[in-house]
């Protein structure tokens, strides 16, 4: 299972503080291509959050443990991801990123031709400057809710179409939560030197986009092939949410979280 950045950041930005707000249940309608299109449902309260990422994705995050589940309901999978997961992970791309294979390595670079090494050193930074982020300008009125148009376009590779509400009261909580999030976020992609600058720079340029999503199509073409992912809330209700919003789908299998399978990155 993939956790895209922008996924994450989408997280970050969907948050404005507000000590008084009330729990939040989201209704969604998500729809692929021209298949038909599915509702599905968001949960935040002052301690635990529930979203739909509309790729078949979605995320429970505890705010007091800040442990993060991911589920897969095309695999009809899930695993978790703990604190001591992104420690784990960052203590052992810090190791790769200083070993002598990895010193050898860089070593090996400087004395490549200078036109070969412009263009690794484009290759590793090429993603973020090909990110460009606008406000549009134009607004617009979603389940009650004024919204703001964003783009935000990754080259030819993806582009994504979203309108950015400051209306709704979310749980002050959430935010904070995500603050402890991205410090550790960033412990990860600084361990992995010119890459993780390349994720620093891309979450730079996303950072203005602040409120919560209230609808997002995103376009991704990739050799030769395209799809089309749009999500857009339908409607938004406040009171208390139900206990069984927090459990996994019965007969969903947990499987190692691949981040730590995967590994440091290697050479």
């Amino acid at each position: 299972m993939r956790v895209p950045i922008r996924s994450l950041a989408a997280v970050a930005l969907a948050f404005a503080v507000s000590a008084a707000a009330e729990d939040l249940t989201i209704v969604t309608k998500v729809s692929r291509d021209s298949g038909p299109a599915s509702t599905a449902i968001s949960y935040l309260t002052g301690d635990r959050v529930r979203l739909v990422m509309g790729d078949g994705n979605e995320m429970i995050s505890d705010l007091k443990t800040g442990d993060v589940t991911m589920i897969d309901h095309r695999k009809r999978q899930y695993f978790t991801v703990t604190r001591q997961d992104m420690d784990q992970l960052q203590a052992r791309m810090k190791q790769t990123m200083n070993s002598p294979e990895m010193q050898r390595a860089q070593e090996q670079m400087k004395s490549l031709p200078p036109d070969v090494q412009k263009k690794m050193q484009a290759a590793m930074g090429g993603i973020a400057s090909s990110v460009t982020v606008q406000k549009t300008g134009t607004t617009r009125k979603i389940a009650g809710y004024h919204c703001e148009n964003w783009t935000i376009a990754f080259g030819q590779i993806s582009k994504s179409e979203e309108c950015l509400t400051s209306e709704l009261p979310l749980p002050a909580q959430v935010w904070q939560s995500y603050q402890d999030f991205t410090a550790r976020m960033r412990g990860m992609t600084t361990a992995m030197g010119p890459m993780g600058k390349t994720v620093t720079e891309l979450q730079e340029k996303t950072k203005e986009m602040k409120g919560f999503p209230l609808s997002k199509t995103t376009t991704a073409s990739f050799m030769g092939r395209s799809m089309t992912t749009t999500i857009e809330v339908t409607d938004i209700r406040k009171g208390a949410v139900p206990t069984s919003a927090w459990e996994v789908p019965s007969g969903y299998a947990k499987v190692d979280n691949p981040m730590l399978k995967a590994g440091a990155p290697r050479m």
